[in-house]
């Protein structure tokens, strides 16, 4: 539900503050807090750390989704 409010950024137009969501054909599964210069802050899954991550990495890369501006 966090990926339908606030206003779509295009992924060209993204500022330190948007959401960047990630998953499947089967839905979004993950959500971290872009701050800047492709590097995203998420936590990994539960029990680890949070962390900054590129969203260009091969991982998340392909996963990209979307991203949300929350005012």
């Amino acid at each position: 539900s966090q990926a339908r409010v606030g206003k779509a950024v295009s992924y060209n137009e993204l500022q330190p503050g948007d959401l960047v969501f990630f998953g499947s054909r089967y839905g979004i599964d993950h959500v971290g807090i872009y701050v800047g210069g492709g590097q995203m802050v998420h936590s990994p899954v539960p029990g680890r750390s949070v962390c900054v991550e590129s969203i260009n990495s091969s991982y998340f890369g392909p996963r990209y989704v979307c991203a949300r501006r929350i005012y």
